[in-house]
C-alpha cells in the first residue's frame, strides 16, 4: 500500500538490512509507475535511519515513454531483459541464454 505511505514499517524493514543496495524496479515507464511518488518517501525514511542516511535508491525501469507498452514484441522482450538485468546487475545486459522463456546471465 502506497498510501497512506507506511513510514514506521519501510523505516523499520530497511533497518534489518544494514549493508544493502535498494533497488526501486517497475515495468511501468518512469513517468507512469509508482517512483514518482516513492522516491521522496523512501529518501525521507532513509535519512531519518541509523544505517542507510544518504545512500541513494536506485532505479531500474523503463525510460519515460507515452505510450505504456512499446506495441513491438521483440522489442518489448529487450525492454524485459533490461529491466531485469538493470535491477539485478545495475547495467542492461542481453542473456546468455533464455530457458523455457526465462533469461539466463552468467
Amino acid at each position: 500500500q502506497l498510501h497512506p505511505f507506511p513510514w514506521d514499517l519501510v523505516r523499520d524493514h530497511v533497518e534489518k538490512y544494514p549493508n544493502c543496495e535498494f533497488v526501486w524496479a517497475q515495468e511501468e515507464p518512469l513517468n507512469m509507475g509508482s517512483w514518482a511518488h516513492v522516491e521522496p518517501r523512501l529518501r525521507t525514511v532513509f535519512n531519518n535511519t541509523e544505517n542507510h542516511a544518504g545512500k541513494a535508491i536506485r532505479y531500474a525501469g523503463r525510460d519515460p515513454s507515452g505510450p505504456v507498452a512499446t506495441g513491438n514484441h521483440k522489442q518489448h522482450v529487450f525492454e524485459e531483459w533490461a529491466l531485469t538485468s538493470q535491477a539485478l546487475f545495475g547495467e542492461a545486459r542481453k542473456p546468455t541464454d533464455i530457458v523455457s522463456g526465462v533469461p539466463k546471465w552468467d
